[in-house]
């Protein structure tokens, strides 16, 4: 990519975004906050999340069978 290229897609990307309306910029911020995976899963992959599953279900099992006796 050349430098003329360069340039020219940085003032097409300002002068877009710059004719858009900010409540427009607003909720697109949202909407690619929102469909972006969480911090943990991004870095880290399925193992936190997998094992904050298992720490959950094991609690549940020992309040289970504290709550038995």
């Amino acid at each position: 990519m050349s430098t003329d290229d360069y340039v020219k897609f940085m003032a097409e990307t300002l002068i877009q975004r710059l004719e858009t309306p900010k409540s427009e910029r607003r909720k697109q911020r949202n909407e690619r906050k929102q469909m972006r995976a969480p911090f943990l899963v991004n870095w880290f992959g399925m193992v936190p999340f997998s094992l904050f599953i298992w720490y959950k279900k094991g609690r549940r099992m020992m309040r289970g069978l504290l709550s038995r006796n």
